[in-house]
């Protein structure tokens, strides 16, 4: 069995390789044409079948609830929800009326209509896309393999390039998440506010070029250092990583690190929101250069000058410096390059770094 998960598991991975490759374009269209139907006081659609019925309920509910922030909600509707009329339009008119039926009364000009067809070929989800383009709405599909009839007919065709149906409702669910969060971010847009780590001396024990598990140490003070600071910021973790380049170790192995080093501090109730890593002996990603923070901040919308740097090395304050963070060394009480304070330890850091919020409250 555990060779079969694992062939699932690469299934998956491959499948949202694809989505990476070929559909970045497309769902940022579709979420560009969502913002612009709530611009223009317009609501959104979705439908399908089965697993798919699923997935459009799901993104409904995204959007009318909330997906990562609080806001004001979003009109969205799923047409799979109502027995009564399902079952009505399926008896007196036939089920491949059950999507069309609906369109017909309830769409606008300028609404987002989305149909989900992991085939592309549902006869009744095509029907009601056509309709909806009579009506003067925004086709997007959702489907996969070549997109079938769908693909024909829709204004913005998201179709996953690949065969097997699970993988394919895996990814249209991942893309869901990715149009609603991007719609969430652009309409209630709000800078957040980080905690930039470095990753070893800062946090875990620096025993050189830090890559195996069993060479993990969670050093004094940060779990309850970085509990402190979760409640008010992202905690990211950016980190010189040269040994790739040196052929100590892989970038595999960089990611097996730090996917271990946040399942160990999860199980204290301390949750790291990303990790960024330079493998090269120079660029721009390399500390004291800014090109991590840079990715952060487009990745997470991240106000840097309301952020925080914490390190142990004078390359990171430097970094955060230049970055327009304020600063904080760890474990010195001095240095070439002066931070904005020297904490014996993480959760003084963190500590310090409350009381700055207070008093610019």
């Amino acid at each position: 069995m555990k060779d079969r998960i694992k062939a699932r598991l690469r299934g998956h991975k491959r499948v949202i390789e694809l989505v990476e490759e070929k559909l970045i374009e497309e769902i940022e269209k579709s979420a560009r044409a969502i913002i612009s139907a709530y611009e223009n006081n317009r609501k959104v659609i979705l439908f399908g079948n089965g697993g798919s019925a699923a997935d459009a309920q799901h993104i409904a509910g995204e959007l009318v609830g909330r997906f990562l922030r609080e806001r004001r909600s979003l009109p969205a509707i799923a047409l799979t929800t109502n027995s009564s009329i399902i079952t009505a339009i399926s008896n007196d008119y036939g089920y491949d009326m059950v999507f069309e039926r609906q369109i017909e009364s309830l769409v606008q000009e300028k609404d987002v209509v989305i149909g989900i067809s992991t085939s592309g070929s549902s006869s009744n989800v095509i029907k009601a896309l056509k309709k909806s383009k009579e009506l003067g709405a925004i086709v997007i599909s959702l489907s996969g393999k070549d997109g079938g009839k769908m693909a024909e007919i829709s204004d913005i065709n998201l179709t996953v390039p690949f065969h097997i149906t699970p993988h394919i409702q895996e990814a249209h669910i991942a893309i869901g998440h990715i149009i609603c969060d991007l719609v969430e971010d652009y309409l209630f847009n709000s800078k957040k506010r980080a905690v930039f780590l470095d990753r070893d001396g800062t946090i875990n024990e620096d025993k050189g070029y830090t890559y195996k598990i069993e060479d993990l140490v969670i050093l004094p003070k940060v779990v309850e250092g970085l509990k402190l600071l979760q409640k008010k910021f992202l905690l990211i973790v950016v980190t010189n990583q040269s040994g790739v380049e040196r052929g100590y170790y892989t970038e595999k192995d960089v990611e097996r690190f730090n996917n271990y080093v946040y399942l160990a501090l999860a199980k204290e109730g301390v949750y790291i929101d990303d990790f960024y890593y330079c493998p090269y002996l120079e660029g721009e990603c390399r500390k004291p250069n800014i090109g991590m923070l840079i990715q952060a901040q487009r990745d997470w919308n991240i106000d840097l000058s309301k952020s925080y740097f914490i390190g142990d090395k004078e390359s990171d304050i430097l970094a955060g410096k230049r970055a327009g963070c304020k600063t904080i060394l760890i474990g010195k009480t001095s240095s070439e390059i002066v931070p904005d304070f020297y904490a014996k330890d993480l959760l003084e850091g963190a500590e310090w770094i409350l009381l700055m919020e207070k008093k610019n409250e």
